[in-house]
């Protein structure tokens, strides 16, 4: 594995975190529990339906060994520390399974965080591309754009990241970021969330 830094401490990939055989179990997996539209999140496992935003489709998994699996992977390549107050633990074992055919795509937007009842926070995404095969599925991101802008035809990325085969890409959540719509072929990813807890004697703010 090797960690490219694309925005130091903000945005990076880690090549070869899965083999091309695992990627191919995972969709295999997903494929044979079903995959159904994917929602906005407008709260904790709260969704509702808007496609003209996001049309692709996706699949829920709650799974805590696959996700200390893939953390034993990627640890050292994640930030330690956040902002001098939050701690990295770990992958969030909500692993959401994402699938986008031609015409698909999720418009630029930022992600929120995952809480847990013990305060630990989310603070970056973490998603790794399962196929290759496909034209178009660029994730675009708009670093220096208000959110009117993002919305405009001619607008174009800050800078794009083109998916690759077992890769991860890894950046903080409130980063405006798009998947782009999907030409040909199928596209699949796999997301999940760093999180971190808070260190002690830090002052509780929002996350």
């Amino acid at each position: 594995m090797l960690k490219n830094d694309i925005v130091p401490d903000r945005i990076f990939t880690i090549s070869n975190v899965l083999s091309p055989e695992e990627c191919a179990e995972y969709i295999t997996l997903t494929e044979n529990i079903g995959y159904t539209p994917a929602g906005l999140t407008v709260g904790q496992d709260l969704y509702e339906m808007n496609p003209e935003v996001r049309n692709n489709d996706r699949v829920i998994l709650d799974d805590e060994e696959r996700a200390e699996e893939l953390w034993g992977r990627v640890a050292d390549c994640i930030p330690a520390a956040i902002d001098n107050r939050w701690t990295v633990i770990g992958l969030n074992e909500r692993l959401r399974f994402y699938r986008y055919d031609p015409g698909q795509r999720f418009a630029p937007h930022g992600d929120g965080p995952h809480f847990r009842s013990n305060g630990e926070c989310s603070q970056l995404t973490f998603m790794i591309y399962l196929n290759d095969g496909f034209e178009g599925g660029e994730t675009h991101f708009y670093l220096h754009h208000n959110y009117l802008e993002l919305f405009e035809p001619s607008v174009i990325p800050s800078l794009s990241v083109v998916p690759k085969m077992g890769m991860a890409l890894c950046f903080i959540h409130e980063l405006r970021h798009e998947g782009s719509r999907v030409i040909s072929g199928r596209k699949y990813v796999l997301r999940s969330d760093v999180m971190y807890s808070l260190r002690r004697h830090s002052y509780i703010l929002p996350c």
